[in-house]
């Protein structure tokens, strides 16, 4: 059963509500191929029956994880099987943040392209995907980002923006575009 899994009781409620009730060997075999970019793993794990949408202990989805690594291509297949685009972990992340926290601009587009919801907050300190590319200074997610609306007024449980997370952390050139986008 998906509780042995220690997942939280409603993900466990609504992977039941879906008529999931147990992770099989394959749906646990496709989480780890899609973080660590083994397309032909993914391939087999769903042509053998993984469910892409059926998340780990945390509630992240091979979605999620593909996206982490900017595996781009992982994303495209997993989308194309039914990958929710904007399925929260228990944190509140969604593959959008994932991808954005890393220099992967094709794969933000592609989650954008895809109806990512450019703007949400995670339920931990409340960052925007806006937030996690400003404060690792990947100035061409930065950008992607804001040409889909991202909105840099946005405050963190800190009061934080995308903006002072980009000046904390010495991000000259994303600071830059920040403000020269919302002037």
């Amino acid at each position: 059963m998906f509780a042995d899994l220690a997942l939280d009781r409603r993900l466990c409620l609504g992977l039941e509500s879906m008529g999931l009730t147990e992770p099989t060997e394959v749906q646990q075999a496709v989480i780890p191929a899609a973080l660590e970019g083994r397309t032909d793993d993914v391939i087999a794990a769903i042509n053998a029956g993984a469910d892409p949408k059926v998340p780990d202990p945390d509630g992240r989805t091979a979605l999620m994880l593909a996206a982490f690594n900017g595996h781009t291509s992982i994303v495209r297949l997993l989308l194309e099987k039914g990958g929710r685009v904007n399925h929260l972990d228990q944190q509140g992340r969604s593959a959008l943040m994932f991808a954005a926290s890393g220099p992967f601009q094709k794969t933000v587009q592609l989650l954008l392209e895809n109806s990512a919801k450019v703007n949400l907050q995670d339920s931990h300190e409340h960052w925007t995907a806006l937030m996690f590319a400003a404060a690792e200074g990947h100035t061409d997610v930065v950008q992607t980002l804001l040409d889909h609306h991202a909105d840099a007024t946005i405050v963190d449980d800190d009061g934080d923006t995308a903006l002072s997370f980009a000046q904390k952390n010495g991000r000259s050139e994303v600071v830059n575009l920040i403000k020269k986008t919302t002037q």
